[in-house]
C-alpha cells in the first residue's frame, strides 16, 4: 500500500502491521540537520559514574539504569540544554535517537534522558539546527496507541 506524502508530493510506503516506513528524502534532510550534533558516544560508564555519585538516598542508587526515557516525564516542563545522537536500530524510523540533557522546569533537577520518537527527535534537530537551546518544551503523548502499539509523543514548545 502507498499513500502520497503531504510534504514532498512523493509516493510513500505504508506498513499496515509494522512500523511505517519514511520517505528517504524526509530522512535526508534531517541528515543535514543532524550532521554537527554531537554523538552520545562512549559507553556510558562515565554517566552511570556521575549519576550514582549525585545519588543522595539510598533509592538513587539505581538511577542510571531506570530510564523511563522521554515517556517518563509526559506532560511536565522541561529545559532542554542539548541534545547528541547516537545510532537507531529501529526500523522504518529516522536512523538515530537522541541523548537529551535538561532540567525539569520547577525544580531545576537536572537530568539525561533519550528518545527515538520521530517527531520528537524532528523537532530537537531542527532547533539545534536554528541554535534554539535552552528551549522550553512540555512532552506530550498521544491518548491512544498508534496501531503498531506505540504512543506517539511529540513537544509542546513553551514560549
Amino acid at each position: 500500500m502507498t499513500t502520497e506524502s503531504a510534504a514532498t508530493g512523493a509516493v510513500v510506503p505504508v506498513s499496515t502491521d509494522g512500523p511505517a516506513v519514511l520517505d528517504p528524502r524526509v530522512v535526508e534532510a534531517y541528515e543535514g540537520m543532524i550532521a554537527d550534533v554531537p554523538e552520545a558516544g562512549g559507553d556510558g560508564f562515565e554517566a552511570i559514574l556521575e549519576a550514582i555519585a549525585a545519588a543522595s538516598s539510598a533509592a538513587e542508587l539505581d538511577a542510571p539504569w531506570r530510564s523511563a526515557g522521554l515517556e517518563g516525564l509526559a506532560n511536565v516542563p522541561i529545559v532542554v540544554s542539548g541534545i547528541r545522537k547516537m545510532p537507531s536500530d529501529y526500523p522504518g524510523g529516522l536512523p538515530w535517537f537522541l541523548v537529551v540533557d535538561a532540567a525539569v522546569r520547577a525544580t531545576g533537577e537536572r537530568i539525561t534522558v533519550t528518545t527515538g520518537s520521530v517527531g520528537v527527535v524532528a523537532q530537537l534537530v531542527k532547533a539545534w539546527s536554528l541554535d534554539a537551546f535552552p528551549l522550553t518544551v512540555v512532552p506530550r503523548m498521544a491518548a491512544r496507541p498508534s496501531r503498531s502499539g506505540y504512543y506517539p509523543m511529540h513537544l509542546e514548545i513553551v514560549g
